[in-house]
């Protein structure tokens, strides 16, 4: 599915028409953030912990990955277009309330220009799209400000001609290095799509200090429902920057130009991600979480693993508060066009983790019709993740959550 906005025009009568506006966001890490920025990093790291609760209460023992930076970056981009009700909700579930418009794309735009300006050492891209249906009148402010604050091109596309769909795919594939394509297939309707708006962001790095294959053994991983399955487990053993919190344990895993890493958090064995979750959020990640980290020596054992995940979150973000947007009746997009409301939201995310590093990318299409008690860490620790986990991807640099799953299956490469 993709992102449909249905217009109703009066003509005499009261007709229903529909536009596809599909957000891709694939992601990716690096980058410099000034200090201005920071408060929309804390908002979206807010959503972020939000979100993925949500999708963990609606998909129990699932393998969850998403990219929560794509989707906001997506939904600040179809916010500059929302009035009233409408935006008032998007930017609480956003966490933007206290933000004016103006910070907000100004922060967007520092934000992926800190990612984009990463050094060699990882591939880190953002970018960003919008193509309108050719004859339909859009707000050119909606069009500007996405284009100066968001870097996005900005093209008619004839949504009749079936090239159009090649179009868009060609550009999703190109901006994820192949991983994410065919993105428009079966989204867009020759009469009715009026607009397809895309966000993309790649990432692809290699660990500061890579596993050793040689050491990469089958070992048990204990599922969910007590059963077990064979794992290629990754180990190795030296210094981590560790953290031994209340129920789990962490370990940050740095990425060769030293603003990315990768946090994997192992509940305990009478604990489970839901209940880490539970007590986490952006606050915590920021204030408590993150500064309790210290170096130490220990074992860690790491599955090997590669997946493909699509969701849509049409019902997550309605049960974060975002409900005008979907509601055709009330929803206000005028900034856009009239009579436009928001009928789904899809991300699709791919990540691949292995000895020598990690590649992710996502795309989020939005479819709219007109901290616990420290304990002292054991010397030196053993952490085998052979039960399920969470793990995420952060930029250090601008303080941005890139990518976040939960792993309870992890399938093999």
């Amino acid at each position: 599915m993709g992102l449909k906005l249905s217009q109703q025009i009066f003509e005499g009568t009261w007709l229903m028409k529909t536009a596809s506006i599909l957000f891709l966001t694939l992601i990716v890490i690096s980058g410099a953030a000034q200090a201005d920025d920071a408060p929309l990093a804390a908002a979206d790291n807010n959503f972020a912990f939000k979100l993925l609760k949500q999708l963990v209460k609606e998909e129990p023992s699932e393998n969850i990955f998403i990219s929560p930076y794509s989707a906001s970056t997506v939904l600040q981009m179809g916010a500059n277009g929302a009035v009233g009700q409408t935006k008032t909700e998007m930017q609480q579930m956003l966490g933007t309330e206290n933000l004016s418009t103006a910070d907000v794309n100004t922060a967007n735009k520092n934000i992926a220009q800190a990612l984009n300006d990463g050094n060699t050492n990882v591939i880190l891209t953002t970018a960003n799209a919008i193509w309108y249906r050719q004859g339909f009148s859009v707000q050119p402010d909606f069009l500007a400000c996405n284009r100066d604050y968001f870097d996005a091109t900005v093209d008619p596309l004839d949504f009749a001609d079936p090239h159009a769909v090649d179009i868009i795919n060609h550009w999703a594939s190109e901006k994820t290095h192949g991983r994410i394509d065919h993105i428009a297939d079966g989204m867009i309707d020759p009469n009715n799509t009026r607009l397809f708006l895309a966000n993309a962001v790649y990432f692809k790095g290699k660990w500061a200090d890579p596993f050793d294959a040689s050491n990469t053994k089958d070992q048990p991983f204990y599922l969910r429902d007590g059963s077990q399955k064979t794992v290629s487990m990754m180990g190795k053993f030296k210094t981590f920057t560790y953290r031994r919190g209340t129920g789990y344990q962490a370990v940050q895993l740095p990425y060769e130009d030293g603003n990315l890493a990768m946090y994997i958090f192992l509940p305990d064995t009478n604990s489970s991600p839901e209940r880490l979750l539970s007590i986490m959020n952006g606050h915590t990640w920021q204030q408590v979480t993150k500064p309790g980290f210290n170096d130490e020596a220990g074992t860690l054992n790491l599955p090997k693993f590669r997946l493909e995940y699509s969701v849509q979150l049409k019902s997550p973000l309605q049960a974060l508060g975002m409900k005008t947007a979907f509601d055709p009746p009330q929803a206000d997009f005028s900034g856009i066009a009239p009579q436009l409301y928001i009928s789904a939201v899809l991300q699709k995310t791919f990540v691949e983790v292995k000895e020598e590093g990690t590649e992710a990318a996502a795309v989020t299409g939005i479819d709219v019709e007109a901290a616990g008690i420290e304990m002292p860490p054991p010397h030196p620790f053993e952490m085998i993740v052979n039960r399920p986990f969470l793990f995420l991807i952060e930029d250090n640099q601008t303080g941005t959550i890139l990518f976040m799953g939960v792993m309870h299956d992890p399938p093999a490469e």
